[in-house]
């Protein structure tokens, strides 16, 4: 047999060979990729429709797109199909924009972040601890939700600036939550208020300046703040609501010039582009960029899931950045995984869309197989479920009351399962809990997790995990009240509320009470505990009394708005 010893020939063949192997590759690519395709189309195939609202799709490897597609109707009005330049309001998307205008005026010495927040709106006030930029940049302010605030006060004429609104409200307050680094609370008016500090310490407004520093180096010609009601918005996609009947304009769905924690208009196109510039930054450092993704670290240590504008997470066991948005007719989600270099942008103009469950089956499409397979949560044991009889579910049912904050979660068993509300007034905020032990429960595909047993014996508690940074103990109501007429009548009256400029009026009904506020719907609040009564909105409305007796005054205990006082009033 004659050995091939020319190294010439030798090459020969192996070029050759290669060029085969190059031949083939290309198909095999294209193959691949259609295989992609398709599966994505899949998840979208319901709403790829010419009468139906759905979603604009992007994909990046590596900062190079891999897909950027269009499912369903931008316009079912004008017959205007979704494509890779329709242009979506992204919600609280908006909030890592905001994050980096702060941190890129920080790079110009222009402002620091560890500076008080009164330094550039002096109208708020001194709440005794400092309250700085990186607090508000990272949800631990502690600042009443002021969206709730502004629900509890008289309505504002809708033709009012609505930035100068939110800021007024927030100055108007004398007390937070918690003080501030102690404790993770999401805030959207704490990004309105950044994106005010930004004007104060630029010069300019969000918008301009965004556009400058961010946009326009970055090439996201089709993305803008958008701050003002009659701003016109080509290829803007119709916002629209679906129930059980047909699909709707979603009314309220304009944000309305409202800027910082929203108010971005972009593009899944455009979204790939900034993303990509977190991965390799062109605007801001790669400190900054770096900072930005790192979780704040509260005053006792505990990290928190949250950095400059972006939430930090874990998906199959691998490392995720990214954010969602949400509003009326508005769907948006946009995460990366960093150390695999995809990026996956969700976007839709349809409220009911599950936009972070589709971006997780479209990364699935994407994601090496060696990860690890999808779970009902990122926890390392799955939920395993136990049977629980009635008896022993209704023995965890009741009123439990974190006697500091006057925040409360109700248990009660409906259809042999135990649920949880921790907001009264309809089932809006109602979740299913599922039994782990007899004395363990979960709230499936959340961090959410509920221990009920007795305290040593004592009044039974129930202790929560996920609900907030760290966990927080809550005891059962126990002590029975039933006011008497009398008793109720002699709450009745008018009382005020200066940090909500809004004066109410309290009525007897049977055996309740009824909040009038002005030009907004009653409330009625029932008794719960001594004092204590609870409605929607208000949630727990606790009186005090002077020391002869008399009503004086009550505070309102809402989850996101804590410590709001109202005084009596003479009429």
């Amino acid at each position: 047999m004659r050995i091939l010893h020319d190294p010439g020939l030798i090459i020969m063949k192996i070029l050759a060979l290669a060029c085969s192997c190059l031949f083939l590759a290309g198909p095999l690519l294209a193959m691949r990729a259609q295989t992609f395709d398709t599966k994505v189309n899949a998840l979208f195939a319901r709403w790829s429709r010419n009468d139906s609202p759905g979603c604009g799709v992007g994909v990046s490897r590596n900062g190079v797109p891999a897909l950027e597609r269009g499912y369903g109707m931008a316009s079912l009005e004008h017959a205007v199909p979704i494509t890779t330049t329709t242009v979506f309001n992204a919600g609280s998307i908006s909030k890592q924009f905001t994050a980096m205008s702060i941190l890129l005026l920080a790079e110009q010495g222009k402002l620091w972040l560890d500076d008080q927040a009164r330094r550039y709106v002096p109208e708020l006030p001194d709440y005794g601890r400092p309250l700085t930029i990186r607090h508000l940049l990272t949800h631990t302010g502690g600042l009443r939700d002021v969206f709730l605030l502004l629900g509890l006060a008289q309505p504002h004429d809708i033709g009012e600036d609505p930035n100068a609104i939110v800021i007024d409200m927030l100055t108007r307050q004398r007390g937070l939550n918690f003080a501030p680094g102690t404790d993770f609370e999401y805030n959207n008016g704490g990004y309105t208020l950044l994106g005010e500090i930004v004007k104060r310490a630029s010069g300019q407004s969000l918008r301009a300046f965004a556009e400058a520093n961010i946009f326009r180096p970055l090439g996201m010609a089709d993305t803008q703040f958008y701050d003002g009601r009659k701003t016109v918005v080509a290829n803007r996609a119709t916002a629209y609501h679906a129930d059980a009947d047909a699909v709707h304009v979603a009314l309220n769905s304009d944000p309305g010039g409202l800027v910082g924690n929203t108010g971005v208009f972009t593009t899944v196109r455009d979204l790939l582009r900034w993303e990509q510039n977190l991965a390799e930054p062109r605007v801001g450092t790669a400190a900054t960029v770096s900072a930005m993704q790192k979780p704040m670290v509260l005053t006792d240590g505990t990290p928190t899931t949250y950095g400059f504008g972006l939430e930090l997470g874990r998906y199959r066991g691998l490392s995720t950045v990214g954010h969602s948005g949400s509003g009326p007719g508005v769907a948006t989600y946009v995460v990366r995984y960093p150390d695999q270099q995809l990026t996956v942008a969700v976007l839709c103009n349809r409220d009911d869309a599950d936009v972070q469950g589709l971006a997780s089956r479209v990364a699935d499409v994407y994601l090496p197989d060696t990860s690890s397979p999808p779970s009902s949560s990122d926890a390392a044991e799955p939920v395993r479920p136990v049977a629980l009889s009635v008896e022993q579910l209704e023995a965890r049912a009741g009123l439990y009351r974190d006697a500091a904050t006057n925040a409360f979660v109700r248990l009660f068993v409906r259809d042999g399962r135990l649920m949880g509300n921790a907001h009264p007034g309809g089932d809006a905020e109602v979740f299913p809990l599922t039994p782990v032990s007899p004395t363990r429960f979960v709230l499936p595909t959340t961090p959410i997790e509920i221990e009920v047993a007795p305290a040593s014996g004592r009044v039974q508690e129930m202790r929560a995990t996920g609900l907030r940074a760290r966990p927080f103990t809550l005891g059962k109501v126990t002590t029975p009240f039933a006011p008497s007429t009398a008793d109720l009548t002699a709450i009745a009256g008018k009382y005020r509320s200066a940090e909500l400029d809004v004066t109410y009026e309290i009525t007897v009904k049977g055996s309740s009470l009824v909040i009038h506020a002005p030009g907004r719907s009653d409330i009625e609040i029932e008794p719960v505990f001594p004092n204590a009564f609870q409605g929607s909105g208000v949630e727990i409305v606790e009186f005090s009394r002077g020391a002869i007796g008399g009503v004086t005054g009550f505070t309102v205990y809402a989850w996101s708005a804590r410590g709001l006082r109202f005084e009596r009033v003479a009429g």
